[in-house]
């Protein structure tokens, strides 16, 4: 019988046949773990089986349960140690590239289709010059590394829903999409589906507020439109190319803001460089073409406006020895003018130019001038007696209503 302290130096060897690519590591300790029971069986039944006589003449063996648990310890802590070089290799047996879908999958580049829904044109802000939108994205590419053979004709997919498409996608390549016009936007309902072709199909739903220029030079009898643009964040145009998908295009027909009628989306793909970036990338832009309902803009500014004017031109039937009440109702009408441009003020937005909205405030000011100055040179003109004052009151009741009316068509239609 050999003796226990021998058994301290044994060596598990690596069985012949074990794999050095995927599964080494698990049949490399299947096997070791055999070999630690069977080590420790043996060390238990010759402890047990010697004699009090043969445990005095061997001293090393006067503790051998301690020995066994010592030794078992020992074989427990090995495997793991030789385990290391074999979790570091890949199916090949050569080392692991962590990196290895980190990469785009050749050849290069990728093209990824891009469908786009709009679900929901919450409102546009003229003001901030932003507009709340709900979409919906589905991205397509093709990766062979992810292909798979299935077992089954159900088993050809593999989904993967909200976070646990979040957790896959930072384990395989995709195109690492960005929104351009927007900060914070707010993911839902997100699917990932790999086929067993390698075809991947990330969906996902979007809701934010995006930035944009709005050309207010028409407000209220504009039309809009509203771009969503996309990036790349990490890959250039000759990783990766965008391209439209287009039969996943469209929009939702009635669930749009009050104020505002989607008449249709377009898709198209161009190139956008970054301000001192020699880079290159490809850009998915939807456009959402949006047109006002000015209806409302109708009834609450050019409305009262109008009306505001018709009172004006009554001080032409006030009789001219009256002249400090033809200036009062002019006055009167004027202020109620600019109340009411200052209470639309905080709706309207800051632009340079002017707007329809402007330009109308505007020729009623002028028109409501034009009828004090009238009055006033009528005023002179009786003062010295001279006919012309009668002649003067008799045009300017017709001339100044008409000149109103000409300029105001001019702002609708122009």
């Amino acid at each position: 019988m050999k003796h226990p302290k021998v058994m301290y130096e044994h060596r598990a060897p690596c069985p012949e046949g074990v794999p050095s690519g995927k599964g080494a590591l698990q049949v490399y300790w299947g096997y070791c773990s055999s070999s630690i029971l069977t080590r420790t069986r043996e060390l238990m039944h010759n402890s047990n089986a010697m004699s009090p006589h043969d445990r005095r003449m061997m001293p090393g063996c006067t503790h051998s349960r301690a020995a066994a648990r010592r030794t078992l310890h020992a074989l427990v802590a090995f495997p793991f140690l030789l385990a290391l070089p074999l979790h570091a290799r890949g199916a090949s047996g050569e080392p692991r590239d962590e990196t290895a879908l980190s990469s785009p999958p050749e050849p290069l580049p990728v093209r990824v289709e891009t469908g786009f829904f709009l679900l929901n044109l919450a409102s546009v802000n003229e003001r901030a010059e932003t507009f709340d939108a709900d979409v919906y994205l589905d991205f397509k590419w093709r990766d062979p590394r992810l292909a798979f053979v299935p077992k089954t004709k159900r088993d050809a997919k593999k989904i993967y829903t909200e976070e646990a498409a979040e957790d896959k996608l930072r384990e395989i390549w995709w195109p690492e999409v960005e929104f351009v016009n927007t900060a914070a936007p707010h993911f839902s309902n997100r699917t990932l589906v790999i086929n067993a072709d390698g075809t991947v199909n990330y969906q996902l739903g979007v809701n934010a507020t995006f930035h944009t220029q709005l050309d207010l030079k028409r407000f209220p009898f504009d039309q809009q439109e509203l771009p969503i643009r996309l990036q790349s964040f990490l890959w250039d145009k000759g990783a990766v190319l965008f391209a439209p998908a287009a039969k996943r295009c469209g929009h939702s027909e009635g669930d749009t803001a009050d104020d505002l009628t989607v008449m249709g989306v377009h898709t198209s793909v161009c190139s956008a460089r970054l301000p001192g970036w020699d880079e290159e990338y490809s850009e998915f832009d939807a456009l959402i073409t949006a047109k006002r309902n000015y209806s409302f803009y109708i009834w609450r500014i050019f409305f009262p406006a109008i009306l505001i004017m018709a009172m004006s031109c009554t001080v032409f039937s006030v009789n001219i020895q009256d002249l400090h009440d033809r200036v009062a109702i002019s006055l009167a009408c004027l202020l109620s003018c600019i109340a009411a441009q200052f209470a639309i003020s905080f709706n309207l937005p800051r632009i340079s130019y002017l707007t329809p909205i402007d330009k109308l405030y505007m020729i009623t000011y002028a028109c409501i001038a034009i009828g004090v100055a009238v009055s006033t040179l009528e005023y002179y003109f009786y003062k010295r007696n001279h006919r012309l004052f009668t002649k003067c009151n008799r045009h300017a009741r017709w001339f100044v209503p008409l000149l109103y009316l000409i300029l105001l068509t001019g702002i609708v239609l122009f």
